[in-house]
């Protein structure tokens, strides 16, 4: 898909040329005509302009989770002296 860059200028400059041609038209289906793509441009602009909005996300914080540590019985050695790490 190929995006063409048309800027607001050129956009309004389209409508007022479509809003002249529409005050000098002969019959009411022309100017019907020229109202409708009137329309369309104008939410075309619109569109456009949402679209360029960046609506910001809330940004969530989780806490990461640990894993549950089974219940697991300290190793007996018989060289230690007890069941701390400092105990020598």
């Amino acid at each position: 898909m190929v995006k063409l860059d048309i800027s607001s200028r050129q956009m309004l400059d389209k409508i007022e040329e479509l809003v002249l041609k529409a005050k000098q038209a002969n019959s009411e289906d022309k100017v019907q005509g020229y109202v409708m793509a009137i329309k369309s441009l104008c939410e075309v602009m619109v569109d456009e302009k949402a679209a360029n909005i960046s609506i910001q996300k809330p940004i969530t914080l989780t806490q990461p989770v640990m894993p549950a540590t089974p219940n697991v019985e300290p190793v007996k050695m018989d060289e230690a002296n007890g069941e701390s790490l400092f105990d020598f």
